[in-house]
């Protein structure tokens, strides 16, 4: 696969509410996880000369600070989410705030979602999927995937029975140009859904043509909700 010149969106900025009292005075970016920060395991999975665009919302200095200074030789650029909670606020809006930095090809990587195999480069659009069912965890809760020859066809809603992988919160961005126009389209359509996110606009994409080839993990470690993040710690502590 050539080298190719991308970044990774990395967004930060929401409250992380499904971890309750893990985020209420601590970023869900920055919770340990084995004694580690969820997001030092995002940064493992990446080229130490990476480029990482952070989204900043709640508690963003808290973030920024911790980067910079334990970070000091990494590319980062920071970009502030507001309103980061309430009306106007959704993960696709803090995408959005995102866009001019991000006019390239990147790879979009939700912060509670590590996985452990390589990340292939956005040289296509692809998503993400896990395909091994994750034990102790209830899979009625993740949106899964329908895949064609290789190719994701739909993202089908939580509790699907029948399903090839589940939705990972990882989607590689070749064709920015039509991945933003539909941003803008879903966001300004309906600005006060706080349910949009990636989903839409994949599904919106694949409405108007797009082919998202499939790329499967065997091994996802989930950071989400509180469940997860005992079986993602648990994991990391038997290694």
């Amino acid at each position: 696969m050539n080298n190719i010149v991308y970044k990774i969106l990395l967004t930060t900025s929401g409250t992380g509410s499904r971890l309750k009292e893990l985020t209420k005075s601590t970023n869900k970016a920055l919770v340990p996880i084995n004694g580690r920060p969820t997001i030092e395991y995002i940064f493992d999975s990446y080229p130490e000369d990476a480029h990482f665009v952070i989204t900043l919302g709640y508690l963003g200095d808290q973030v920024r600070e911790y980067l910079l200074q334990n970070h000091p030789d990494k590319n980062f650029e920071f970009v502030n989410v507001d309103p980061f909670e309430g009306d106007g606020s959704c993960l696709l809006y803090s995408m959005k705030c995102a866009k001019d930095a991000l006019q390239c090809p990147f790879i979009f990587h939700a912060c509670d979602t590590i996985i452990v195999e390589p990340v292939p480069e956005p040289t296509e659009d692809w998503v993400a999927g896990f395909v091994v069912e994750p034990s102790g965890i209830d899979i009625s809760q993740y949106r899964s995937h329908e895949v064609k020859d290789n190719y994701v066809v739909k993202v089908q809603d939580k509790g699907a029975e029948k399903f090839h992988s589940i939705h990972i919160g990882m989607t590689g961005i070749k064709d920015y140009d039509r991945f933003w126009q539909t941003v803008d389209e879903l966001y300004n359509s309906d600005p006060n859904n706080q349910a949009l996110g990636d989903v839409p606009v994949i599904e919106k994409m694949i409405e108007k043509g797009t082919k998202w080839k499939w790329v499967p993990f065997k091994t996802w470690l989930d950071t989400g909700n509180l469940e997860a993040i005992k079986s993602t710690d648990i994991y990391f502590k038997s290694r």
